[in-house]
């Protein structure tokens, strides 16, 4: 009994279970916004502070693994945009539900007072964009940190109450009590069977709109694309060299988007097909892997900075991988010393 316990309580990986869909890739040059929104996420991971892979377009349009206390936890973010700017997403358009919901007495369904779906309701709610999200917290359990709907434009007067009853946990709001009372119907056999659990990961549910990066031709992505290198590239980075760096991100995000994927793939095989992490973005930037490490033990933007000066004037010159390499180190190590260590003197 106490090793199906176990098992029950064991917290599944991303490659464990088969994602929902991979239709996407056959249509790939439609989603634009979804590879720009990814590539933003993607240079979250230079922080070093938990994100550490982005896999693209697999359970969803992509998918942030951070590293909690050792412990892997995943963002699932389904990107959807709208060319009118002015448009609003409705709840009936992201839940399937009419904008009346069918009550009976309250105390015939419980404290939202409103009837369960019918079948075909039912399976429109399943298929709906939130409840494909949410289907991600009943497979995923505690490894699912949060399911995002993210647009560029921006949601309805029914839409942002639910928003809101969310940040104030008020799970009474309708709509919630209407998805906390039906996720078992949503969602699938679940584990979850009591009602604190059920609205603990209807609390994942996020939404995020007024996104402009995710416009084909806002230049709000490009802002914040060079804004997040110029923190780990050299600090003259002109706009040429940033547009560019923005764009090699992009093309290998669209990469790892198209690559055909299998079900028998392992952690390690599925990291190397359709995810981006620290070393594939290092490759991009003009900063060595060892001088970044150092900065990130040390913490000297600076010397980070200087170590891509030195970097890209040794490029030029064919000096050798190796080279580079140890010159990048060397400078960080110097810089660092020099900042903390140079007027610190030990008497005997």
């Amino acid at each position: 009994m106490a090793n199906i316990t176990n098992a029950a309580a064991r917290r599944p990986e991303l490659h464990e279970i088969a994602p929902r869909e991979v239709n996407g890739r056959d249509v790939i040059a439609r989603f634009e916004g979804q590879f720009r929104s990814a590539a933003l996420a993607c240079l979250k991971i230079l922080e070093g502070k938990g994100t550490d892979r982005v896999f693209c377009d697999y359970h969803d349009d992509f998918v942030e693994r951070e590293l909690v206390n050792g412990e892997k936890t995943y963002h699932f973010v389904q990107v959807k945009t709208k060319k009118k700017k002015s448009y609003q997403w409705s709840r009936n358009e992201l839940l399937g539900i009419p904008k009346n919901l069918p009550k009976v007495a309250a105390n015939v369904h419980g404290p939202g007072g409103v009837a369960a779906p019918s079948q075909d309701e039912s399976k429109k709610l399943s298929g709906s964009f939130i409840g494909k999200l949410l289907i991600h917290t009943a497979h995923f359990k505690d490894a699912c940190a949060s399911v995002t709907f993210q647009t560029n434009v921006h949601f309805d007067g029914d839409v942002e109450k639910i928003e809101l009853a969310l940040m104030s946990a008020q799970f009474d709001e309708r709509t919630l009590r209407y998805l906390a009372d039906n996720y078992s119907g949503i969602c699938g056999p679940t584990d979850a069977t009591l009602m604190p659990e059920i609205e603990n990961r209807l609390a994942k549910l996020r939404f995020s709109g007024g996104n402009d990066f995710l416009h084909p031709h806002d230049h709000d992505f490009e802002t914040k694309a060079k804004a997040a290198l110029y923190q780990f590239c050299e600090i003259d980075v002109s706009h040429a060299e940033g547009l560019e760096l923005a764009v090699k991100l992009l093309g290998l995000v669209q990469k790892r988007s198209s690559a055909e994927t299998l079900h028998t793939m392992s952690v390690a095989e599925l990291e190397l097909t359709v995810s981006v992490g620290l070393d594939e973005l290092l490759d991009l930037l003009p900063i060595s892997p060892g001088a970044y490490r150092t900065f990130l033990a040390n913490g000297d933007s600076s010397a980070l900075k200087n170590a891509s000066i030195l970097q890209r004037k040794l490029g030029p010159l064919d000096a050798s991988g190796v080279l580079v390499e140890s010159a990048s180190k060397w400078k960080v190590d110097w810089e660092t010393w020099s900042r903390t260590a140079r007027h610190t003197y030990e008497v005997d």
